[in-house]
């Protein structure tokens, strides 16, 4: 227990541990360190933090040799973590360098796969608007670092310095201090925020604490202050790593009844067990979501304490877990696991030249792919294969189930899970709080393994949430989705992105312009594991230490929280038009996350969806990340798992185009695959552009125009297309567009000698051609008049 309370104190010092850099640049004198000790001495008056004000006040080497605490003191901790998690180039910097107070925060993208110099982002307080970067002429505000500092001080004041406000704690400071910088040293890069420093620094200090304690080390001035070199070298840390497989099966097994309400459900459902797997992995470890480096898209990555202990805890929880998948879900679903020891030199990528930093992630993907080859051990396997009691000759219309069977209000029978996924979905759009209750509990949406029982989810609201906890329910944690809620306990907020214009595929196919169609469009980042490990290595630099110089631990989960924010948070804002004022679509997010996207809806609702996303994106990440992706069209009785693999496929299509950055239409082999910027400027800016204005003016009697004209354009470049030998027939071509010409005296024959003239030269041009094809396919699509009964 004293451990336990020793962590708290640890890890609530080390993520204040910078706060009086707030302090001083709302306009304090003196240092930091004491202006950090003072304001949450302030803060926190009338509670017990113990250790955590001496990390603030002495995280600094020239400030331990002044003081001289006692050997076991957290600070030395504190001190060691700061220098890892800032990483060594930093200290060196802050010897040459000098400070510019008001310095913005860089984005973190600005040395992400090359140099993307000039933006900063402005000091506004994480409140789900999305912001994009600006001019790096900007400054901060010592007003604005006042207001940052009396509102973290009444935030604090509500929460006391214990372990259920530890997860509230970290969402004040996420909301509060991610959009200044860590460091205003001109000598050093100012693109990582003094959140994502503070909480590294945090995890590290965890971590080493509990490596220290196992190692049965007390003497931390010595280890730590005094051979602080030969500890860097010592595999102190794990970099754990967990990745589901058979996300995509799961997910689309669903009835065409109810399709979209359903996946949704079963998208929210796994996304929501991967965020418990990880808090009760944590927790077992004895660590905070400090210790949380990247979460999303049924993936996570953690840094834990290399000890025996938690390496056991490590394998019993993840084997639980997976014989509880395999009792209720089968072979559909498996949580691969894997860990490689490391140490601070590797979390710092040092040496350069060895580049341990990237060796380091490759070990643990390995792991975790060694893990999906030999999922079970050969007694789970042998109680997989045994009998179940309950075969009836009956199945779950929906997953084909013999189990565990309900009778449906239809007739039909469901199994318990489908009847569940079925029952949540109003739920999971309507609720934004979700109560998790040791034990079973009468009346839970579902139940879930713990790492020593299990737990019981409500999907319920705040008032419910706060009643359980005053009449001292045995809460465990509380998930709240996108918004903070002050003075709740044991909460962490979770950022979902629900945009739904309707939980109907029909209603949505309403909204299509002409055409009525879904279109169903999956997106990916291009290359973002590589990103991920080695994105911040710069190709400019003599020696191998100068190009690796932005490879930090703090980077790379500054890295990964900006993308979840995307994914996870902004996008909403890009798809109900509160983003530039812009229309709401009548799309419906399946899911999104980490760096993926599946939607579907109106057709042309869907397109404009992933040009949106396209374009913020490349705006957002400064230029240093592209996205890729596939649209298909499909009528919306259409099965939604053949739209998605379908869709997929497409998908991989324009991962194939070179240079990728792409986009992949209606259906595979189609020819109709275009980087996007020759998508924006070749089809919608100017090819469509043109069809629209040709077709647009009042027609005359004796012209052709119109989609029969259009289908007969089509065909004659498609033969040419479909066969590279075959050469484009101008007679024909110059025939038909002849037939649409209008008297030479007409208002009318300017616009046709331009149009006709254009048509011409695009045929003749095979990228032209099939540019041309595509646009006259979307112009089609846009004027079809459906029949009505």
């Amino acid at each position: 227990m004293l451990l336990r309370q020793k962590i708290l104190e640890l890890t609530l010092g080390c993520l204040m541990h910078d706060v009086g850099k707030l302090c001083f640049r709302a306009g304090e004198s003196g240092n930091h360190s004491a202006s950090g000790h003072a304001f949450l001495k302030k803060a926190w008056q009338g509670y017990s933090p113990g250790e955590a004000p001496d990390c603030v006040r002495w995280h600094h080497a020239s400030e331990l040799r002044e003081a001289g605490p006692a050997a076991d003191s957290l600070a030395y901790i504190a001190y060691a973590a700061d220098n890892i998690a800032a990483a060594a180039d930093r200290r060196a910097a802050e010897e040459s360098g000098r400070f510019e107070r008001y310095l913005p925060l860089s984005p973190v993208f600005t040395h992400l796969n090359g140099e993307h110099d000039g933006l900063a982002l402005s000091a506004m307080p994480q409140d789900g608007t999305l912001r994009m970067p600006v001019s790096s002429e900007i400054r901060l505000t010592a007003g604005q670092y006042g207001e940052i500092c009396r509102e973290l001080e009444a935030q604090l004041r509500t929460l006391p310095p214990e372990e259920e406000w530890v997860n509230s704690i970290l969402g004040v400071l996420e909301s509060l201090t991610s959009s200044v910088p860590s460091s205003t040293n001109t000598a050093e890069s100012p693109d990582v925020s003094l959140y994502d420093h503070m909480k590294i620094t945090a995890a590290v200090a965890s971590c080493m604490a509990l490596y220290l304690y196992d190692s049965s080390v007390t003497d931390y001035r010595t280890a730590l202050f005094e051979k602080e070199k030969e500890f860097r070298a010592k595999k102190a840390f794990l970099l754990y790593s967990a990745d589901f497989s058979g996300i995509q099966t799961f997910i689309f097994t669903v009835s065409t009844k109810g399709a979209l309400r359903s996946l949704r459900s079963r998208s929210f459902f796994l996304e929501l067990t991967m965020e418990h797997y990880i808090d009760e992995l944590l927790t077992a470890c004895g660590v905070s979501r400090a210790n949380l480096l990247y979460s999303g898209g049924g993936h996570c990555y953690l840094l834990l304490p290399n000890t025996d202990e938690v390496k056991r805890r490590i394998e019993a929880w993840n084997d639980r877990f997976n014989g509880w998948l395999a009792d209720e879900f089968g072979l559909s679903l498996y949580l691969a696991d894997g860990y490689t020891e490391c140490s601070a030199d590797e979390l710092t990528n040092s040496p350069a030249e060895d580049s341990p930093y990237q060796a380091m992630f490759g070990r643990v993907s390995r792991a975790v792919a060694k893990k999906k080859l030999h999922r079970y051990s050969a007694q789970r396997i042998i109680e997989m294969n045994r009998t179940k009691e309950e075969l009836s000759g009956r199945e779950c219309r929906v997953c084909g189930r013999t189990d565990h069977l309900i009778r449906g209000e239809d007739g039909s029978d469901l199994c318990r899970w489908c009847s569940t996924f079925e029952r949540l979905s109003s739920k999971i759009q309507n609720t934004g709080v979700y109560l998790v209750l040791c034990g079973e509990e009468k009346g839970a949406d579902y139940t879930l393994p713990t790492y020593y029982g299990e737990a019981a989810f409500f999907f319920t609201d705040e008032p419910s949430a706060r009643r359980a906890l005053r009449e001292e329910k045995p809460v465990l944690r509380v998930y709240t989705k996108n918004v903070s809620y002050a003075g709740l306990r044991y909460s962490t907020r979770l950022y979902v992105c629900d945009y739904a214009k309707s939980n109907s595929m029909e209603e949505l196919a309403m909204h299509s312009q002409g055409i009525r169609r879904l279109a169903v469009c999956r997106m990916d980042v291009d290359d973002l594991g590589q990103a991920f490990v080695s994105g911040f290595e710069s190709k400019s630099g003599a020696t191998a230490s100068e190009r690796r110089r932005f490879v930090t631990i703090s980077r790379t989960a500054a890295f990964s929280r900006q993308m979840s924010l995307f994914f996870k948070l902004y996008l909403k804002a890009l798809l109900n038009g509160s983003y530039k004022g812009q229309s709401a679509l009548a799309v419906a997010v399946v899911y999104s996350g980490g760096d993926d996207v599946f939607l579907v809806g109106a057709w042309n609702d869907v397109l404009e969806a992933a040009r949106r996303i396209r374009s913020a994106l490349k705006e957002y990440a400064c230029g240093a990340l592209t996205i890729s992706g596939g649209v298909g069209l499909f009528d919306d009785h259409y099965p939604i798992r053949l739209a998605a693999e379908e869709t997929g496929a497409l998908e991989d299509e324009a991962k194939q185009n070179p240079g990728k950055d792409s986009v992949s239409l209606f259906a595979q082999g189609s020819g109709n695959t275009y980087t996007w910027e020759e998508f924006e400027r070749e089809i919608m800016g100017v090819k469509l552009a043109v069809l629209e204005n040709f077709f647009s003016a009042k027609e005359d009697t004796k012209t052709e125009r119109g989609t029969a004209f259009l289908y007969r354009i089509l065909d004659l470049l498609r033969e040419v297309r479909d066969d590279p030998q075959r050469k484009v027939p101008l007679a024909r071509l110059a025939y038909l567009l002849a037939r649409l010409s209008p008297s030479k005296g007409s208002d009318e024959y300017a616009r046709y000698r331009e149009f006709s003239g254009h048509v011409m030269d695009w045929s003749l041009n095979e990228k032209d051609r099939n540019s041309l094809i595509t646009a006259i396919y979307l112009y089609v699509y846009k004027n079809r008049k459906e029949a009505t009964e």
